[in-house]
């Protein structure tokens, strides 16, 4: 077994580089500092009045300084001051709008439908339409960057069936299904998840938020963490770029898309989602591939040759149209294993357009545990070698920069199986840890799945939500 140490990878900012999202804007500005970028981001607002009045008082709370999480045991990297959102520092952006672009809905309007329907599947199509009609006046009318829906908490008990314990990502760890289908209950994901698909339409992103963000409880993050993640997501759907992966050479011409399945909302039909970072600004495009069959001795969904071909070079066409050259390599990266007739789909379609460098990868738990001395968590970037083309990488664990496990649960890590690459697993590994910083939800930067993954199951859970004829974005910045 050999194993080693990935250092955390840093990342590109204005004037410098950190591996720490929140200080690298804080000290070095945004990415795009010195570019055509969101100096002034115009918001329009949807929701009741009185959640309205509470969240542009928090905007406006938010242009100065918030102290950050202090503790018995600080962890000042991990819980770093947000530094406020203004023209002076940081982001060097601000936010705009005026009466006219805030839209308030009457009590009475939810009340109506509370009274309506016990039906929690049509009450939440009802609400949903309030803000869409909302959504659709200020994309018409006027010209806002990104629209906020504003939830209250009281209207969060009408679109679930119960508050429900938010939890950590390590807390039931399990081995995921390939298909990620959700559990058809309702609960608050599905009034999110079905708002961002019908607000596609109208070709301005959204931003939900609830109106408890105000004063944050002990079950929530603490109130500088909640405005960095906050307005890291409104800068990158203004069209922003927060942060982008260190260029190495030739790295312009690297590709990296991810492929996920996601199954219909009856569980009839199961589809495929790929999301394709065009290069190391994570800027990309968002495709649905066609609907597959599953055979019943084998209930791991794949796709035929002639599938992952079409996709693949789907793919690569709005890849050119974005860009207008074509990749020298491709790295693909997907959750469940490759076989032989998607190995060769891919490889055919990366041939037609003179791509020499494949590198077909699955990324899943590991069922393998490694612990320190002492019984700490591994290092974050543990990586260890079973066999040239079987690896397995520590993407969650302690953090040297945060000096502790940030976690609450023993992390697990990925398993990396390299079907077919022409890159040294080493590189892989290291672009694979890289991409787990390129998230712009969130910026604590130990996410556990690049974003190729992240993004493609995100994408699969808003798909399900369109019907068929109903247009998709291609930004990612529809489905955070």
């Amino acid at each position: 077994m050999k194993l080693r140490y990935i250092g955390e990878p840093s990342l590109q900012f204005g004037h410098d580089q950190h591996i720490c999202p929140k200080a690298g804007i804080y000290n070095y500005n945004p990415f795009d500092i010195n570019q055509v970028r969101p100096e002034k981001i115009i918001i329009g607002v949807i929701g009741k009045s009185d959640s309205i009045k509470l969240v542009l008082d928090w905007l406006e709370s938010c242009k100065s300084h918030i102290q950050g999480k202090v503790s018995k045991n600080p962890h000042p990297n991990l819980f770093l001051n947000f530094c406020g959102f203004n023209k002076g520092i940081g982001f060097n952006s601000e936010i705009e709008y005026d009466d006219t672009y805030i839209r308030p809905i009457n009590n009475s309007e939810f009340d109506d439908i509370i009274k309506k329907t016990n039906d929690l599947e049509e009450r939440i199509k009802d609400i949903a339409a309030l803000y869409l009609s909302e959504i659709k006046f200020l994309s018409k009318n006027k010209k806002p960057d990104v629209i906020l829906c504003v939830l209250s908490e009281r209207f969060i008990t009408y679109i679930q069936e119960e508050q429900e314990k938010e939890e950590d990502e390590e807390e039931h760890e399990q081995v995921e299904s390939d298909l990620n289908a959700e559990e058809i209950t309702v609960k608050e994901q599905n009034f999110r998840r079905y708002l961002k698909a019908k607000a596609m339409q109208f070709n301005v992103p959204i931003q939900i938020v609830r109106d408890r963000i105000v004063k944050p409880t002990s079950d929530m993050q603490d109130a500088a963490t909640i405005a960095w993640n906050f307005f890291t997501a409104l800068y990158y759907k203004a069209s922003g770029t927060p942060w982008a992966l260190i260029r190495r050479d030739n790295a312009e011409t690297t590709c990296y898309a991810g492929i996920s399945f996601f199954k219909s909302r009856d569980k009839k039909t199961t589809q495929t989602s790929i999301a394709q970072i065009f290069n190391e600004l994570g800027k990309g495009v968002i495709l649905r591939g066609e609907e597959i069959s599953i055979p019943k001795y084998d209930r791991t969904p794949h796709l035929t040759q002639e599938h992952a071909f079409n996709l693949l070079s789907l793919s690569l066409k709005e890849y050119y149209d974005a860009i207008k050259i074509f990749p020298k390599r491709l790295v693909l990266h997907k959750t469940s294993n490759f076989n032989d007739d998607e190995i060769d789909g891919f490889t055919q379609a990366a041939k037609r357009f003179y791509i020499n460098q494949v590198d077909l990868i699955s990324v899943q738990q590991s069922d393998i545990r490694l612990y320190r001395s002492g019984g700490y968590p591994p290092m974050r970037g543990t990586h260890f070698s079973l066999a040239e083309n079987h690896h397995v990488l520590y993407t969650r664990g302690s953090v040297p920069f945060y000096e502790t496990y940030p976690g609450k649960y023993i992390p697990i890590a990925l398993e990396i199986k390299l079907a077919k690459h022409d890159e040294s697993p080493n590189l892989i590994c290291e672009e694979i840890l890289a991409l787990t910083k390129m998230n712009w939800n969130n910026t604590q930067f130990d996410r556990k799945y690049p974003i190729t993954i992240e993004c493609a199951r995100n994408v699969g859970e808003i798909l399900k939500y369109l019907e068929p004829g109903e247009d998709m974005q291609l930004k990612y910045s529809f489905y955070m």
